[in-house]
């Protein structure tokens, strides 16, 4: 539990500096766009996001679970011809990928931001798409190698220039900027993954053997190709979703979805990035013990609840303040969409926990129908909700969507392993959630003056004891932990080895 903590912090302060950059640009986004002009840079960050998950192929996930049983025996010549492996891959992807992007761009246009117009801005997008996945292959491989420490600084100056670039660009040419903003932000990310990389590990220590670096290459993609198709019907579907909105609704509805959604992404962004670089090489190095597995679960779910409930009461509390203050006046609907959001992120967060699980476990198959699950859901309730309640349906439905995937993750689970909740992780997520819908019901009772109060006194009830049990369990993660280790059989007598971690 220690570990988890300190990596989380360490994780955690790169993100929060993260957040408050993005703040800060959604502040200018929004003043210099207006809500139609921030829905047009939503639609073209979705399509990159979507284009990315598609044509990575999972490589980014795969040199992870692939590369860090190597990489913790330090087996360089295996490391090597992974990573060979990667950039054959990638050379394939890109061709096909800019190939098909220049061919189909007009049609593409009209399905991604709802207008034939745009061709050429989508084959633009393309040397972002590639730029990226470049990046994230980087990463990848830091990964492997558990870096925690340079991931948050690769995070922290990742989103600095960024975010300079993006802000100058848009106070310059406004609408304009964003093209290239966008791609220059491409470049930046794999030029600073790329410094990382050679920083920490330093040049490739062994020669990538061809042919070896091409069966890499097929084991990628045979772990990426179903990862990819999972992604897409689970991650991929909430990338699409503002191409539907645009569809449905309107270029302005799509802003006030996104700026929603940037914020009920960035507000825990820390807590992803967590997952995917700290929990889950730890989940792939216990997969097969359950026992082990149920105890990194229930850690790591209750870890999400100290840190997510209080900052989502906080969060619905401030709401009507917090809104025009990060964007404007004009961005105001945005607020009943978030509302729906923050619950179902107390869903979502906690289904993460297990879903991570079943990818470390379970075959891809059980992956993909899981995802698949969780991504009909999306699309069907996203759909019913707009349809019956209008733009607020489209938070309606994102916790519609998380309700079913919590379950679905929940069977998948537990037919692998006799999880269950410890009594303390039940308190905190029954709690949280029926304090979540008291604020939310408030304004439609005659108590409707009282809803920040409540809120607040809610987020406060549940921090301060929150805060004091993360700094009392950050202060232990700084202690030396002592492992006994029995010596070798041929010894008479045992030896205790402390090992700092």
């Amino acid at each position: 539990m220690k570990s988890i903590f300190r990596a989380t912090a360490i994780l955690s302060g790169s993100s929060i500096i993260s957040i408050i950059l993005g703040m800060v640009s959604a502040k200018v986004l929004a003043l210099y766009l207006q809500p139609s002009g921030y829905g047009y840079y939503g639609l073209l960050q979705s399509f990159v996001g979507l284009t990315t998950l598609i044509a990575g192929l999972g490589m980014a996930t795969g040199l992870v679970r692939l590369g860090a049983a190597a990489a913790k025996r330090n087996d360089e010549q295996a490391i090597a011809n992974l990573r060979g492996g990667a950039w054959v891959l990638f050379g394939g992807v890109g061709i096909v990928a800019m190939a098909g992007l220049t061919i189909f761009r007009v049609a593409i246009s009209s399905w991604a931001l709802g207008t034939p117009d745009h061709g050429w801005t989508i084959v633009a997008m393309g040397l972002a798409l590639l730029f990226t996945i470049a990046g994230n292959i980087q990463i990848g491989i830091l990964n492997a190698y558990h870096r925690v420490t340079s991931l948050a600084k690769y995070g922290v100056i990742n989103t600095l220039f960024a975010s300079l670039i993006l802000i100058c660009a848009v106070i310059l040419w406004q609408t304009s900027g964003v093209v290239p903003a966008i791609i220059a932000g491409a470049v930046l990310s794999y030029a600073v993954s790329r410094y990382f990389i050679y920083r920490e590990l330093g040049a490739v220590k062994a020669k990538p053997m061809r042919a070896e670096s091409v069966k890499s290459a097929w084991e990628l993609l045979r772990f990426g190709a179903p990862f990819t198709a999972s992604s897409l019907v689970g991650a991929g579907v909430q990338l699409a979703l503002p191409m539907v909105v645009v569809h449905l609704l309107n270029p302005e509805s799509v802003g006030y979805y996104k700026a929603a959604t940037a914020i009920s992404v960035g507000y825990l962004g820390f807590l992803v990035t967590a997952m995917g670089q700290d929990y889950y090489p730890r989940l792939s190095a216990v997969a097969d013990k359950p026992k082990e597995l149920v105890k990194l679960i229930n850690e790591q779910h209750r870890l999400v609840m100290l840190l997510g409930v209080p900052m989502i009461l906080g969060m619905l509390a401030l709401l009507p303040v917090f809104i025009p203050l990060v964007y404007s006046n004009k961005f105001t609907p945005t607020v009943e969409i978030l509302e729906w959001q923050l619950i179902g992120d107390l869903f979502k967060f906690s289904s993460w926990t297990m879903s991570f699980a079943v990818l470390a476990r379970c075959k891809s198959s059980v992956y993909f129908l899981m995802e698949s699950i969780g991504g009909v859901a999306t699309i069907v309730t996203t759909w019913l909700a707009v349809r019956w309640l209008g733009l607020p349906g489209l938070g309606v439905g994102f916790l519609a969507s998380y309700f079913v995937y919590y379950a679905a993750v929940w069977i998948t689970i537990r037919r692998e392993v006799p999880l269950t909740w410890t009594p303390r992780n039940k308190q905190m997520m029954l709690g949280a959630l029926a304090a979540a819908f008291i604020v939310r019901l408030m304004p439609a009772t005659r108590f409707a003056g009282y809803r920040t109060p409540v809120a607040l006194a809610f987020a406060f009830a549940v921090g301060i004891p929150s805060l004091f049990v993360i700094w009392r369990e950050f202060m232990a993660s700084r202690e030396p932990e002592v492992v006994h280790a029995p010596a070798a059989a041929s010894e008479t007598k045992r030896e205790e080895v402390a090992v700092k971690v």
